[in-house]
């Protein structure tokens, strides 16, 4: 029987939040990748990340490393949990890979809880079916990181997988460690079916546990020009006490994998072997693996039919979706994008999202929903002449001041409070009331509420969205 670890002391979990997938189209998109998705159940996949490390910490000792372009999402799904979440949330300008945001964070967790502080480095983008595997492995390995070893953990592979890294194991290191032979990566087919026939390769899951300063003098070991401009990023962030990194700072260092800077040259690395139902999810069938199957072998979310069908992949998120007489398909249907796939073809789906990406299409990057400090909105229809949006505005929160050239509004209140600054005016407006708001007029909406505001939006001209806005300081 296994044991999951307490909330220890001497843990401190960092977040790898920053990637920008599009393996999952239309799903997950550059500005909205799938650690910020739900997948599976109504939790994001960061969510559920957040949920499996409190086990070992409380919130003030999680640390989360994201991409500044994506720290209003970030941050409103920290929150979602517990408001400390964000208290620990480092913003990375540009992607400088892995090694960088490690880096970043073993420097924060040293000032912040020590230089002995065990960072356990997980990826916000992972799945884990049985959590309270991974907790005892990662309770196997904690004593091991304690004395100076850095600990990665191996799932155990159940099919030749050419898409992960894979691990060699060596001789014994301890109770249910093991010191690593070989890092292989992403090895060609025949390669990995001879490791799997083997029987001493795992998979290399990307999560460590090891000491702050241990990782900070292998960094400076191996790679010491980003070990140095780390610093330098570093303390300029805490001078500041800003979130961000300077970008000029964090622009100039070298773009490396954790793997390729520290794991696969340092001598401190060993390996605890575990089976915890990982998953990288890096594709839509990587997905249906993990999803319940109808009797029929399909995995399906949302409001779908499957007459004749069998293996397919469905997800329908506003519109019925219907499968007649196909099999081993990926059918994903969202607000603005429908994908029809192979479900093992994820080659083709990253060759179309890069078509798209060429050709402009703002599909590839966004949403038709938006989020912003204050909420989100969703543009309903939009022709010539016209848009009609969806408008959320959390509790307590205001959009900033602003004026409109080009357009004129009309705001219809369909569930919560809105107050409206309307030139020296002020509204105050409830369900089923409406206001509009002319063009070249200063004005300010907001929720004085305590539940979220819920409006629709119509706005009539020539310029919508940010053309024709003039934003004011608060």
């Amino acid at each position: 029987m296994t044991t999951s670890p307490k909330a220890s002391a001497d843990i401190v979990p960092v977040i790898l939040a920053g990637g920008s997938g599009t393996r999952l189209w239309p799903v997950s998109r550059a500005a909205f990748p799938k650690h910020l998705v739900e997948l599976i159940g109504d939790r994001s996949v960061l969510q559920a990340t957040v949920h499996r490390v409190l086990a070992v910490a409380p919130q003030e000792r999680i640390v989360t490393v994201s991409a500044a372009g994506q720290a209003i999402l970030v941050r409103r799904q920290l929150q979602a949990i517990a408001p400390a979440l964000a208290g620990n949330l480092l913003l990375e300008p540009t992607p400088r890979n892995t090694a960088a945001a490690v880096g970043l964070a073993a420097l924060h967790v040293a000032a912040t809880f020590g230089p002995s502080a065990l960072l356990w480095v997980c990826a916000s983008d992972h799945m884990v079916a049985a959590p309270e595997k991974l907790l005892a492995a990662v309770e196997t390995g904690r004593g091991l990181a304690a004395a100076g070893a850095i600990v990665t953990f191996g799932i155990a592979p159940s099919r030749p997988e050419t898409g992960f890294g894979w691990i060699r194991v060596g001789e014994a290191a301890g109770d249910g460690a093991f010191k690593v032979a070989r890092f292989v990566e992403k090895p060609a087919l025949p390669a990995a079916e001879a490791m799997l026939g083997a029987g001493n390769c795992l998979w290399n899951s990307g999560m460590f546990l090891m000491r702050a300063d241990v990782l900070l003098a292998e960094l400076e070991a191996f790679e010491p020009t980003l070990a140095q401009g780390l610093r330098s990023a570093h303390a300029r962030l805490v001078a500041e006490r800003a979130e961000t990194v300077p970008e000029a700072i964090y622009a100039e260092l070298p773009s490396l994998p954790i793997d390729k800077a520290v794991m696969e040259r340092s001598a401190r690395v060993v390996v605890v072997p575990c089976d915890p139902g990982w998953s990288d999810v890096g594709s839509w069938s990587a997905l249906w693996e993990l999803m319940p199957h109808d009797a029929h072998g399909n995995a399906v979310a949302g409001n779908v039919v499957a007459e004749g069908s069998s293996d397919n992949m469905v997800r329908a998120e506003h519109r019925l979706v219907v499968l007649a007489g196909v099999s081993d398909l990926a059918v994903i249907e969202t607000a603005d994008a429908v994908l029809v796939a192979g479900r093992d073809k994820a080659d083709a789906l990253r060759a179309a999202v890069a078509r798209l990406s060429g050709e402009r299409r703002k599909e590839a990057d966004t949403h038709s929903r938006e989020f912003r400090p204050w909420g989100c909105f969703t543009v309903l229809a939009s022709q010539p002449g016209f848009r009609l949006n969806e408008v959320i505005i959390d509790p307590g929160c205001w959009q900033t001041r602003q004026v409109h050239d080009g357009r004129d509004e009309r705001w219809v209140v369909v569930a919560g409070t809105a107050e409206v600054r309307l030139g020296a005016e002020v509204h105050t407006l409830r369900e089923g009331q409406s206001l509009a708001v002319p063009r070249r007029t200063v004005h300010r909406l907001g929720n004085p509420g305590t539940v979220p505001l819920r409006l629709i939006e119509i706005q009539l001209g020539s310029a919508f969205g940010d053309a024709g806005t003039t934003r004011f300081p608060d």
